[in-house]
């Protein structure tokens, strides 16, 4: 992945020196700040991400797509948090129908025992 960043990062500056029009927005700020290659997410922000119920998985996701449409992550990296998220969401709605399936059953254990 740092290899194909740093090939990119030729490209654009041989373009720098060919004298071809350059905007500074075109270059994903994911890829490039100060001269230094960064990684798409920062390491303190991890420990911040709650993913304990459906909103904060959607609310993630969320954020993941609003980085890629900004350019602050590559569509790539985006696309596979994306699918990790959905992941975990599908995690966490098999583990909720299954608590409920539980509750319902004790209820019709409980009723089957009065009658």
């Amino acid at each position: 992945m740092r290899e194909a960043l740093i090939v990119s990062l030729d490209a654009t500056n041989q373009r720098l020196n060919s004298g071809d029009e350059y905007r500074s927005e075109d270059q994903p700020q994911s890829q490039l700040t100060g001269g230094k290659l960064l990684d798409p997410t920062p390491l303190n922000s991890m420990s911040k991400i709650r993913l304990n119920d459906a909103e904060t998985i959607r609310m993630e996701m969320a954020r993941v797509y609003r980085d890629m449409r900004m350019g602050r992550i590559d569509t790539q990296n985006g696309t596979r948090l994306a699918y990790v998220l959905d992941m975990v969401r599908k995690a966490h709605e098999t583990c909720e129908l299954q608590r409920r399936v539980e509750v319902i059953d004790q209820v019709n254990k409980m009723r089957k025992v009065k009658k």
